[in-house]
């Protein structure tokens, strides 16, 4: 038994370490989208959108490209370090981020009590319900008196109060479903906050569909109510005859009054108004991810050739520790005092265009060209250190024997000069005796 339990500890442990092991921080994904890669623009700056959206049961941190305080781009970035390639995967965790960033922020920024689904508006609905509920019998008594009153201007008061009855009623189950509706989609909503997914997105949406739905048919009954008791405490004051008092009068009309909890409901609507229109525009912004699918994808185009030109290239250190990115490798091969030793002309020259023209082309926004013009200047690097360099002649041997020759021609010089010039000059003329 204890060693089972040994092996389930075991497991677990390995579970929640797999777990550590591959989270990612937001500080993470943010150097892999802009030091690892570069698909920030100049005068952007990086944000974390949200530390981690699940899509296919893989953890995604969403890295936002800031600029004027506006998100112009988002970088999905998996929890293994790789930036999301796919078309639909691309789609779903950038709808998915804007979803969760603009409706936390407008959570933040919203009172509670206005907020749709919190535990206030569902306290004010189960009011409500009860409220609507107890007031229809309240009409049901008005519409016994008009009925008591027996006259013809009555008895039609009488059957409007049995329509403002049956609205009440409508109202109170529409008031119970609602609290229903908010406290389940709170619940829903807490969740999809602390744990943003692809595949809760639709349901999350949904949600409010249904809630900005029910407030709709609710709003529509209780216009309609409000309406009815109006009409009815109109009719009421212009009863005439014995049957009735002006006391009895200002009771009935006193008694079709709208609940106090429901006199507030004409702010609510519209704040709820103003809030179901903040709240499906970015539910529609967020359907809209063609956009930023379009820039992400051009930006991926052009860190495929920043890659090429700036990154640390590992197949360049293999040919030199000192090449750390094609850049420095052209650079270095390309100066001045060395460009004369290599061996391979042709391949110099190449590089030399090659380099020019990946250069060119990605200034020129041509990521796809910069980045074919660097591949083959990488080539070119491998051939030009391959072949090296010029062997430097050694002539200090021809210059010894030189040295040597002009010596021996000196010492023969010499030589000459003393045993023959000098000695020459040196003999006695012939001497030939005087006559006497």
């Amino acid at each position: 038994m204890e060693k089972k339990l040994l092996r389930v500890f075991a497991l677990l442990l390995l579970i929640l370490l797999s777990f550590e092991v591959f989270a990612l921080s937001g500080d993470e994904a943010i150097a892999i989208a802009t030091i690892q890669n570069n698909y920030l623009l100049l005068g952007e700056s990086a944000t974390v959108a949200k530390e981690l959206i699940s899509y296919n049961s893989a953890k995604y941190a969403i890295v936002g490209a800031q600029k004027n305080s506006s998100i112009v781009c988002y970088i999905p970035v998996k929890e293994n370090g790789e930036i999301a390639s796919l078309d639909l995967e691309i789609r779903e965790l950038i709808k998915t981020a804007i979803v969760y960033t603009q409706m936390s922020s407008l959570n933040l920024s919203t009172s509670t009590a206005n907020w749709p689904f919190s535990y206030y508006n569902i306290s004010t609905f189960q009011d409500l319900s009860t409220e609507f509920n107890s007031f229809s019998n309240s009409i049901l008594t008005v519409k016994t008196e008009l009925e008591n009153i027996n006259t013809a201007e009555s008895n039609n008061l009488a059957k409007s109060a049995v329509e403002a009855k049956v609205l009440a009623e409508e109202l109170s189950k529409e008031s119970k479903s609602l609290s229903e509706t908010i406290e389940s989609a709170m619940k829903y909503e807490q969740t999809f906050f602390n744990s943003p997914d692809t595949n809760k997105r639709t349901k999350y949406e949904s949600n409010y569909t249904k809630y900005f739905g029910e407030i709709t048919a609710f709003k529509e009954n209780y216009t309609s109510l409000t309406t009815k008791l109006s009409q009815l405490q109109e009719g009421i004051a212009a009863l005439q005859g014995e049957n009735i008092t002006v006391q009895q009068k200002q009771g009935l009309q006193s008694i079709l009054g709208v609940p106090v909890n429901a006199r507030k409901l004409p702010t609510f609507f519209s704040q709820t108004d103003q809030l179901r229109a903040t709240i499906e525009t970015t539910f529609n912004e967020a359907k809209n991810s063609d956009t930023y699918a379009a820039t992400l994808d051009s930006r991926r185009i052009r860190n495929e050739a920043w890659k090429e030109m700036y990154a640390r290239n590992e197949e360049l250190l293999k040919i030199d520790k000192s090449f750390q990115t094609l850049e420095k490798a052209a650079n270095s091969i390309l100066a001045e005092d060395v460009i004369d030793l290599w061996v391979n002309k042709d391949a110099v020259d190449a590089l030399q265009a090659n380099w020019s023209g990946a250069v060119s082309r990605y200034n020129n926004a041509e990521y796809e060209k910069a980045k074919e013009f660097a591949i083959k200047a990488q080539k070119s690097v491998k051939l030009i250190i391959d072949d090296g360099v010029t062997p430097i002649k050694d002539t200090s041997q021809e210059i010894i024997v030189q040295i040597i020759i002009v010596l021996v021609v000196i010492v023969i010089g010499v030589f000459v000069f003393e045993n023959f010039y000098l000695k020459k000059k040196k003999k006695p003329e012939d001497y030939n005796e005087p006559e006497y």
